[in-house]
């Protein structure tokens, strides 16, 4: 494996892996703001 395959070869993992880091932050917060409604019955005005 050429140098230059290996560098796109880890650029694009380290692309997915930040997309799918971004995923569960964002699955992580609507856990949490779900869970938080719900244990202190705060209404959210939306």
């Amino acid at each position: 494996m050429s140098i230059d395959r290996w560098q796109q070869a880890v650029t694009a993992l380290r692309s997915y892996w930040t997309a799918l880091e971004r995923d569960w932050q964002s699955v992580a917060v609507g856990v949490a703001t779900v869970a938080l409604t719900t244990v202190f019955g705060v209404q959210i005005p939306w």
